[in-house]
């Protein structure tokens, strides 16, 4: 699946209309660079389940926990240097209920089931514009 998106309330508002079609437990991997609209996209996932409060990225704390009508946990791997240290925080339990979206999935993807979902985000043409692909 594609979707181009012309601004920061496209891809939630994509993402949110992902979400209805997610039963969980569910992992999604998303991909993007730094900015592409990562955290964006994971904002209106979580307004899908009606997590309204602030949806910020865990950059430093590794993982944000969400509870509305799932729990909904937010990772960043980008610090993390060895899969080792994700299992460390109860990483393969906490996947096992709710969604979870990862963020930086790379070099982890021996602990990532095998039917999670992939979300890439790239930039396009104009400064607001993402081409959003969804593949299994």
């Amino acid at each position: 699946m594609r979707y181009i998106s012309h601004s920061t309330e496209d891809t939630e508002s994509f993402a949110r209309a992902l979400a209805s079609s997610v039963t969980p437990p569910k992992v999604i991997c998303l991909r993007g660079d730094l900015g592409a609209g990562k955290t964006a996209f994971v904002r209106g996932f979580a307004r899908a389940f009606g997590i309204e409060r602030g949806v910020s990225s865990p950059t430093f704390t590794l993982m944000h926990r969400y509870d509305g009508s799932i729990s909904l946990k937010h990772y960043d791997l980008y610090r993390l240097s060895s899969p080792d240290e994700l299992l460390d925080i109860g990483f393969e339990e906490e996947i096992e209920s709710g969604v979870s979206l990862i963020e930086w999935p790379d070099g982890f993807e021996e602990l990532i089931p095998g039917d999670a979902l992939n979300v890439t985000i790239t930039r396009g043409e104009g400064d607001n514009d993402r081409l959003i692909e969804v593949t299994p």
